[in-house]
């Protein structure tokens, strides 16, 4: 955001003191300060709030403005609950340095404003971050040059500070942004998320473990939001992904919900691709299947296998030892 839109909020109480040829400055975030050097804590861009504690005379408002204009902060506002107007030494002071200066009324509390700055600057980013996603998903359409899920997943963190997985159904860790999920909590959201498909509520799922929450976003072509039909959930539960966030989504907004929801498409493209390099070698062990159920002779089994190993297992290098599983999977009767 730019400073001018502060102005053009009349619930923030600012009122510009000086810097009117900055306003197009852009602020990426606000702090709190009363410290007489706060430079540790300024990377550039911020609206800085102060009380004016720091200032015990006239001359503590040159350094301490200097300071904030070295750090490339945005702007200056402060409150005159503490000292009613605001001391002329402190607006010379940032006209010296080209600082915006503002007044903030006393009336108006300091998180107000932090609020405000916050929602606005978040909004953006996410936006800004929605723009990188859907370029993304246009690379990963065209071909494997996009990078991979892993990349989407970064962009959550260091954007947005979302700490997100790609998970299987059994909840083996199909991507993620830094570390992996600890022990078996993959499988116990997994777990979660197939519970509540089960039951139709509409994604995303939320789940509390040991302490955090997180929220399950489906991993489908359905559209946002879409529960699969009753006929489709038995095949949907054993087949889609799950994107698990660190993060509780039930008051997020709805670009927020609009952005992870064009996260999870991307990431459909990427399993479509996988599954789709898969086709063959299931072509061939389904070929080897139906041998098996036709009751045909060993020796036959044994041919159609030295066939298909190289591509079933390629680069094992030796003749591998078959052993063939039989599963099946109970329902209860109220999910019949």
């Amino acid at each position: 955001m730019r400073l001018r839109a502060l102005l053009e909020t009349d619930a923030l109480g600012l009122r510009l003191l000086g810097g009117q040829d900055e306003l197009d400055r852009t602020v990426r975030g606000v702090m709190t300060t009363d410290l007489r050097d706060p430079s540790r804590y300024l990377s550039g861009g911020e609206l800085v709030l102060t009380g004016l504690a720091w200032r015990r005379d006239a001359g503590d408002s040159e350094p301490f403005v200097r300071i904030l204009a070295g750090a490339g902060v945005a702007g200056l506002a402060a409150g005159e609950a503490e000292l009613g107007d605001i001391p002329a030494d402190l607006v010379e002071a940032c006209d010296h340095h080209r600082l915006p200066l503002f007044a903030v009324h006393e009336t108006v509390a300091f998180a107000t404003i932090t609020e405000h700055v916050v929602r606005q600057v978040s909004g953006e980013r996410a936006g800004d971050l929605a723009a990188v996603v859907d370029r993304h998903r246009r690379l990963m359409t065209s071909g494997p040059a996009g990078g991979g899920p892993e990349v989407v997943l970064d962009l959550l963190t260091s954007d947005l500070d979302l700490r997100a997985w790609v998970l299987s159904p059994t909840g083996r860790q199909i991507a993620g942004a830094g570390a992996p999920l600890p022990g078996p909590l993959g499988a116990t959201l997994a777990g979660h998320h197939l519970a509540a498909t089960r039951t139709g509520r509409r994604a995303p799922h939320r789940a509390a473990v040991a302490g955090t929450t997180y929220s399950l976003f489906p991993i489908r072509n359905t559209g946002r939001g879409a529960v699969p039909a009753a006929r489709d959930v038995r095949e949907s539960v054993l087949s889609d992904w799950l994107l698990a966030v660190e993060a509780d989504a039930s008051d997020w907004p709805a670009a927020r919900l609009d952005l992870l929801q064009g996260v999870t498409q991307l990431i459909a493209v990427e399993r479509d691709r996988r599954e789709a390099a898969r086709t063959v070698r299931r072509r061939l062990a389904q070929e080897v299947l139906e041998l098996v159920q036709a009751g045909a002779a060993p020796a036959e089994i044994a041919a159609r296998l030295r066939v298909a190993a190289p591509v079933l297992l390629p680069g094992l290098g030796v003749a591998p030892q078959w052993q063939v599983v039989v599963a099946r999977v109970d329902w209860t009767a109220a999910d019949a």
